[in-house]
């Protein structure tokens, strides 16, 4: 029976306890010794309170009383303010320090996981919203760590150490104490809820706000050319008002909930002084004739009472962090809960491989992938000899860049057969399989930084020969040369200052440096015009020879010089053997 009412016991507090306060909790354990650090300079910072107020208290009364001035408990309580003011630096230190391994391991493991989801990211949010996560939301965890979880052990330490000093002394002031508190927790978690929803709404709009912002610098040339930058930049005006507003209404909460948390205590320590005055006086209703303290008890008394409602006072205001880091936990849970693969692909048998898979370097049987309820790939079913180049085209929607996604290793849950040189893929060492690969995308992806980083990013390092040699098979040495720091020319995110088509020929040269012998090409003229299309692929077709390459691309922008030619369709696989003028049907398994 016992058992039976701690098992009840404890899924009811599994129950309360939230998945965000779960996940927050997890990330505090990884620097358990560091708070526990933090909670010793606070029972050091406690000690040193009642013992400047004791201190204090008699310094004061000796005055009144006495006309003396006693100089002992004058360097008492000095030593206690600096003892007080050290340990609270340090406690304030060391939580600091907490907060920031926190949240760099966090990020750390935030961006792994994005990386391994690929392409598979964008199901969660688009790029900009996910930046916003996690740099923005990452980061609006720091009061939770800092302030906020170091708060509530001072709020439990303090009142109880104050209250202990205080019920010897005075058991009218111990119960004030004990009644005025909740009145002050309650309404900070009546107003901690309200302020949850607001930055909840908060972090939505600043997320759209983030996305409108990325899609409209990437397009806004096109939208010079159609003439729309003025709606555009309406839409992104009504998003930053939007913004504000929530911004307005969390800091609204705030000082609301500042402004009454400062009335209870104000009134409370009010309460406390009237006691004490009329205690003085000897005018009490029930101790008329007597005072129920000495002057002493009363200095000690009341210079703690600001200091009992301080801790609680302090929680309230950081209660706002932890409102927000749960807002925020709710989002950044939702990418690393995020599979990384629904199922393993299908295998027919340990043994069997087909036979044109075994002689094919990428060989596809009856491949094909859904994905919520929605068939990205219809079967196919083909092979690519090493060396071998072919053009992928096809219908929008049919399936050409998921085919592309699948080669990368981002998505698992396939159906059907998928070989590399006759082992079957998901038998595959994916690191081993990617260091082979080079990935061209629509829009290659770039970083702040050089030219040079750029090219050398995630690749040793090579000889300089070798890189000259890359830019000038790429035909990038003329214009990097005409750069006013050639290599050394910084280049951002999206590649301001150079064109479409010099961006395209870096990625080759990148794609060259790698020394991979699969090169896998999503549109690679997208966005370009038909000259520098041409000039671009006539690239390609000189430094892909030996290569074993798929290219996506639409029939606007022919690959003539392609091996094969393969359209793709809602149906299955057309082949064009030979170049561009035979045509073959694939068998496409029923």
């Amino acid at each position: 029976m016992t058992g039976r009412k701690a098992v009840s016991k404890a899924s009811k507090s599994k129950r309360i306890k939230t998945p965000e306060a779960g996940f927050l909790a997890e990330l505090a354990l990884q620097q358990s010794a560091q708070y526990r650090l933090a909670q010793g300079f606070g029972v050091l910072f406690a000690v040193a309170l009642v013992l400047q107020a004791w201190a204090f208290a008699n310094v004061f009364s000796d005055m009144v009383l006495q006309q003396a001035f006693s100089l002992s408990f004058l360097f008492l309580a000095l030593f206690a303010l600096l003892l007080r003011a050290l340990a609270n630096y340090g406690r304030e230190r060391v939580c600091a320090s907490a907060s920031q391994h926190i949240r760099y391991g966090l990020r750390h493991k935030l961006i792994a996981h994005l990386t391994q989801l690929g392409p598979a990211r964008l199901r969660i949010e688009e790029d900009a919203a996910l930046s916003t996560r996690v740099y923005e939301q990452v980061d609006a965890l720091d009061d939770y760590f800092s302030r906020y979880k170091p708060q509530v052990f001072m709020v439990t330490l303090i009142p109880s150490v104050i209250l202990l000093s205080v019920a010897p002394v005075s058991w009218v002031a111990f119960l004030v104490f004990i009644l005025t508190a909740p009145l002050v927790i309650v309404f900070m978690i009546f107003v901690g809820y309200k302020a949850a929803q607001a930055n909840r709404r908060q972090f939505n709009v600043l997320a759209m706000l983030s996305n409108q912002f990325m899609d409209l610098s990437q397009g806004l040339a096109e939208l010079k050319r159609l003439g729309r930058t003025s709606a555009a930049r309406n839409r992104l005006s009504n998003s930053a008002k939007a913004y504000q507003k929530t911004t307005m209404s969390v800091l609204l909460l705030a000082f609301l909930s500042t402004a009454t948390l400062e009335l209870f205590a104000s009134i409370s320590i009010a309460m406390i002084a009237l006691y004490l005055g009329l205690g003085l006086l000897e005018i009490l209703p029930w101790q008329v004739g007597s005072s129920p303290v000495t002057l002493t008890q009363a200095m000690f008394l009341l210079l703690l009472a600001p200091e009992f409602y301080l801790p609680l006072r302090q929680l309230g205001n950081d209660y706002h962090a932890k409102q927000k880091a749960e807002a925020a936990a709710t989002d950044l849970m939702s990418i690393l809960d995020s599979p990384l693969s629904m199922q393993k692909a299908s295998e027919i048998t340990a043994d069997y491989v087909p036979s044109s898979a075994q002689l094919a370097y990428l060989s596809f049987h009856e491949l094909a992938w859904q994905d919520t309820g929605r068939q990205r790939l219809s079967p196919i079913t083909g092979n690519i000899l090493q060396g071998e180049r072919v053009w992928l085209s096809g219908e929008s929607g049919a399936g050409k860049s998921s085919l592309l996604h699948l080669l990368l290793g981002f998505e698992e849950n396939y159906q059907g057969q998928l070989y590399i040189k006759g082992k079957a893929f998901s038998t595959l060492n994916l690191r081993d399989w990617r260091n082979k690969l080079a990935w061209l995308p629509q829009t290659p992806e770039w970083v702040n930084g050089s030219i040079r980083r750029n090219l050398l990013l995630g690749i040793a390092e090579p000889s300089e020969n070798r890189i000259q040699k890359a830019l000038q098979d790429s035909q990038c040495a003329d214009f990097i040369a005409a750069l006013p720091n050639g290599l050394d020319t910084a280049l951002t995110e999206l590649g301001s200052g150079l064109s479409g088509g010099q961006m395209q020929r870096l990625s080759i040269a990148r794609a060259l440096l790698s020394k991979a012998n699969v090169w896998l090409l999503d549109e690679p003229c997208s966005g370009l015009d038909a000259d520098t299309a041409d000039a671009v692929l006539n690239t390609l077709e000189t430094v892909s020879r030996g290569k074993t390459l798929l290219i996506v691309s639409h029939d606007t922008h022919p690959i003539h010089w392609a091996d094969k030619h393969w359209s793709l369709n809602k149906e299955g696989l057309d082949e064009n053997k030979g170049g561009l003028d035979e045509k073959a049907k694939c068998t496409i398994p029923r």
